[in-house]
C-alpha cells in the first residue's frame, strides 16, 4: 500500500509501502506492548508481533472496563466517593487511549497481512 494510508493510519508511522514503514512497524509495535516483548523473538515477525500485541491491547481495554465498572463496589471501603471518581475518570482515560491504540495496531496488522498474502510462505 503506497500512497494515501487509511483514515485513521497512526501519525507517527510512515504509510504502508515505504522502507520508512518497513524499518519503523516493528518499533512502532514493541511501543505498544508491554516491555518484555522487545526481548521477543516476535521481534522476527512483524505480522505475529501486530497480532500478539492486538490481543495484548485488547486484554488491557477489557480489564480496564471491567475495573472502571466495579470501582465503586470494590473500592467504596477504602476511598471516598470523590476518590473513586478521580479512579474512574483516570480509568476512563486509559480506556479511551487503549481504544485509539486498539484501532491503530489493528489498522496496522491489517495491512501487515494484506502484503504477507503477496509473498509465498516458505515450504
Amino acid at each position: 500500500m503506497t500512497g494515501r494510508p487509511p483514515v485513521g493510519w497512526p501519525r507517527d508511522l510512515p504509510p504502508a509501502g515505504t522502507d520508512e514503514f518497513d524499518a519503523k512497524v516493528v518499533g512502532w509495535l514493541l511501543d505498544r506492548g508491554p516491555a518484555d516483548l522487545r526481548l521477543s523473538p516476535l521481534r522476527q515477525f512483524p505480522i505475529a508481533l501486530a497480532r500478539v500485541v492486538l490481543i495484548l491491547v485488547d486484554t488491557a481495554l477489557e480489564g480496564t472496563r471491567r475495573a472502571y465498572a466495579s470501582a465503586r463496589v470494590d473500592l467504596r471501603e477504602h476511598l471516598t466517593p470523590e476518590q473513586v471518581s478521580t479512579v474512574q475518570s483516570a480509568l476512563e482515560a486509559e480506556g479511551a487511549r487503549l481504544l485509539h491504540v486498539q484501532r491503530e495496531v489493528a489498522l496496522v496488522e491489517d495491512v501487515l497481512r494484506r502484503q504477507s498474502r503477496s509473498v509465498s510462505p516458505p515450504a
